[in-house]
């Protein structure tokens, strides 16, 4: 069972029910961020202080807002944050119903 998750999502709704959803299942080490930049940050200290993340759900889209980002998307978040921790588990979800093109994404990164 996972026991600490960082949800990574734009919409304040998805995350809460996504965070819902996780309590639900009995998993309390629940953390969550809407910028990928600041997720990827989370990620590094979780490993500096020895209590890394087990599993990371992301959005694959991510809106522009008023504050830029480097990484802009959940296909380079994933990237980043496996070349930190290549064995943490990754779900990435979104609302594109084109499958070409989640599969392009992913193989822009060499991520399966």
């Amino acid at each position: 069972m996972f026991k600490r998750v960082l949800i990574v999502e734009d919409h304040q709704n998805t995350s809460i029910s996504v965070r819902k959803t996780l309590t639900d299942l009995g998993i309390n080490g629940i953390e969550y961020n809407y910028y990928c930049d600041d997720a990827l940050m989370l990620v590094k200290k979780s490993i500096n202080d020895e209590q890394p993340f087990d599993l990371i759900i992301t959005d694959l889209y991510f809106d522009e807002d008023h504050r830029p980002q480097q990484i802009c998307d959940g296909a380079a978040l994933t990237t980043a944050i496996k070349q930190v921790q290549p064995y943490i588990k990754v779900l990435v979800f979104s609302a594109e119903k084109k499958t070409a093109i989640i599969d392009a994404l992913f193989k822009q990164t060499g991520i399966n």
